[in-house]
């Protein structure tokens, strides 16, 4: 009797569970959602978006309304928010005298367990006098400040002491939106279950913009922005019951910087009340989460698709640049074509009336300030550059440790399920299960049952990888600190000082670039020494590797590059040991030089490798490396991935040849020749920095 009284009571339970939910579904009932601690959610979710297309003064935009109308769909239609605490502000409704009072509105009616989604999409603007961001209302002058609504203006309503709600999320897709934080954002958590919980439980002030302080595009897919389109996608592809914005942030950045020239930007915002570790929280409602079932894996290839072409942003905003400072040098050019001829007037009879001090005078200040302006930029490409590769590559490691983790949960329900004596008959369809959870070639020959080879990156399993095109192969070479030069009585002044080094992990090439891999992709064979396939090729000048890398990347799909010398010397000395030459002290058991070498190349890989398995970095063919030669170099390397791009127009080559003495095949030994200089006792090896899987 007990039995059928508790079958009831779980019938009745599952009943009214699946009565609320269809109820919910079908007649638009609110239904109160249950927040990350397991206690109902007592304030209200309030969602104020701004979308402004029709400027009258400033040029119109394209996407901006729509973008709003896309979030609050999104937000409506999938989470816990409703129309009852819903503002929305389009084109000739958004004057700064409307989003002002509703800010104020919003201050003077929600409550401290309310949260906060606010979203605009329109102009930004940086003021050139006070250095600070502005949202523009639709009204507008595009010279009349006083009608701008400034950042910290913005910033000062969502302190906790204005709007006093629980959460606050500001999203803006505009131009310096960056602005808003100003230096203060913070490293991304571990999402899991408590961080969650925790987030919910402190207050937050955080704020999530389409760039930092740079123009962003107005343009992207469909009737949205970039930006927007892929904020709009996050919120659309979760299916998890509690999302914060840290967990999100990574794919809209991922997104953008691969489709557009701008790094969107996440954090808390300073001075405003948030405490460290509070997040806003969005609930999902039931029916979304159960739509969402069918579009999880769909959500998994999309990412995969989209990471395996990130690297393409970082081209594409090096030409922007590049473009740029030729534009600043043509003017330049053009500049000096006036003083030239100017001189040339007065020396003649054809002086002009207005070639006066005062002329000569505005001109040589012209050029000084487009003189400071190139310098500028060219400081400002590096600086970017560095940039969007530690974030690309941060990117990576971020989706590798999320595929980690959804893989350990996999695991474990495979291992429960064959440990099972009712389980033992499914083993080979569960294992079929699990690897179809994996992204396309991770269970690439992963013997079945063998969990822990499955949870390495493909990359990490044997310590190499070949090339499919040429066969070349590559070796990993982990990351890692290593004092670079030489103080030794053989070493000569360029290779001082002495200083500390970090490098990322890289993979570089196991041999030198043979004359059959050349001629596979190249088509012939320059070398002087055509002795067979596995010999060096030789001949080649910077350049020459550069043609032929470029061609290989589109063969293969693969970032081939040439090793920055920081890279050659730490690889050379086996993870930067203290070694005199590639591979140890012994020069005749590691090298090919003029007292052995018979005055030419050899096979590659016929004398002993070095500590990580690379051969002939030592003697054999000098190696071009992407350094830009600086004797001085040493002293003003970056402390983390050092790479010399400018100053010279020498590169750097190492490892010395078959036809220099001892001293000049050491690892330390820097040697250079200009980018277009071929000779005999000149090769080069590659480096890999990811493969296409």
């Amino acid at each position: 009797m007990k039995s059928l009284k508790s079958f009831f009571l779980i019938t009745a339970v599952i009943l009214f569970s699946f009565s609320g939910f269809f109820l919910s579904t079908a007649f638009g009932i609110s239904v109160t959602p249950i927040s990350p601690s397991g206690k109902k959610v007592t304030g209200d979710q309030w969602l104020f978006v701004i979308g402004i297309n029709t400027y009258i003064e400033w040029p119109r935009l394209k996407t901006a309304a729509n973008d709003a109308r896309s979030v609050k769909k999104a937000l409506l239609s999938r989470y816990h928010f409703d129309n009852e605490h819903l503002i929305e502000l389009y084109d000739e409704e958004a004057t700064r005298a409307n989003i002002i009072g509703k800010l104020r509105f919003l201050a003077q009616n929600l409550k401290k367990d309310d949260s906060l989604f606010l979203f605009y999409a329109g102009h930004g603007y940086l003021d050139p006098i006070t250095k600070s961001g502005s949202w523009i209302p639709v009204e507008s002058g595009t010279k009349d400040v006083s009608a701008w609504i400034s950042n910290n203006y913005i910033k000062d309503y969502l302190k906790s002491d204005a709007i006093k709600a629980k959460h606050i999320l500001l999203v803006s897709d505009s131009c310096f939106s960056g602005d808003f934080f100003r230096g203060h954002r913070g490293k991304l958590p571990e999402v899991t279950d408590e961080v969650i919980r925790r987030s919910y439980k402190l207050t937050s002030r955080q704020a999530i913009t389409s760039g930092g302080l740079e123009p962003v595009t107005d343009s992207g897919f469909a009737n949205n922005s970039v930006f927007t389109h892929f904020l709009v996608k996050a919120l659309e592809n979760n299916q998890s019951p509690f999302l914060v914005p840290s967990q999100f942030f990574t794919d809209i950045k991922a997104g953008v910087a691969e489709n557009a020239e701008q790094f969107p930007q996440f954090g808390s915002l300073h001075n405003t009340g948030g405490q460290q570790g509070g997040e806003f929280v969005f609930f999902l409602k039931q029916n979304a989460r159960l739509d969402n079932l069918s579009r999880l894996e769909a959500q998994k290839q999309s990412e995969y698709e989209r990471l395996k072409k990130m690297e393409r942003q970082a081209d594409t905003a090096q030409k922007k640049e590049a473009k740029e400072i030729a534009l600043r040098e043509q003017e330049l050019s053009e500049l000096d074509k006036k003083i030239s001829a100017m001189k040339k007037r007065l020396g003649s009879s054809e002086v002009k009336t207005d070639d006066s001090l005062d002329t000569m005078l505005a001109m040589v200040k012209q050029k000084e300030e487009q003189a400071k302006r190139l310098e500028l930029l060219r400081k400002q490409k590096k600086a970017e550059q560095i940039k969007r590769e530690a974030e690309i590559a941060q990117l990576k490691i971020e989706r590798e440790e999320k595929i980690i983790i959804a893989l350990e949960t996999e695991i474990n329900k495979y291992k429960e399920i064959i440990s099972s004596e009712y389980g033992k008959s499914l083993k080979k369809s569960a294992w079929q299960v699990l690897i179809a959870k994996c992204p396309p070639g991770w269970a690439d020959g992963v013997e079945e049952g063998d969990c822990m080879l499955l949870l390495r990156n493909p990359l990490q399993r044997d310590g190499t990888w070949k090339d499919p095109v040429t066969g070349m192969e590559f070796v990993r070479v982990p990351g890692g600190c290593y004092q670079m030069g030489s103080n030794s009585s053989d070493s000569y002044a360029n290779e001082k000082p002495v200083h500390g080094v970090c490098l990322d992990g890289f993979w570089m090439g196991k041999y030198e670039v043979t004359q059959g891999q050349w001629k596979k992709i190249m088509g012939s064979n320059p070398s002087k020494f055509q002795s067979g396939e596995d010999f060096p090729v030789e001949q080649v000048s910077w350049n020459d590797a550069q043609q032929y890398i470029s061609k290989l990347k589109q063969l293969s799909g693969n970032s081939f590059f040439l090793p920055t010398e920081a890279q050659w010397e730490y690889a050379a000395r086996s993870g930067g040991r203290d070694q005199i030459y590639a591979g140890g002290n012994d020069i005749d058991r590691v090298a090919w030089y003029n007292s052995n070498s018979g005055n030419k190349t050899h096979r590659v890989g016929i004398k002993a490798p070095n500590g990580l398995g690379i051969y002939d970095m030592s003697g054999n063919v000098w190696e071009w490396c992407e350094d830009v030669y600086d004797k001085n170099a040493y002293s003003k390397h970056d402390r983390n991935n050092p790479v010399v791009t400018s100053g010279g127009i020498s590169r750097v080559l190492r490892g010395g040849s078959w036809n220099f003495n001892p001293g000049n095949v050491r690892a330390a030994i820097r040697g250079r020749n200009s980018a277009d200089h071929r000779n005999s006792n000149m090769g080069f090896r590659l480096c890999l920095s990811r493969v296409r899987q």
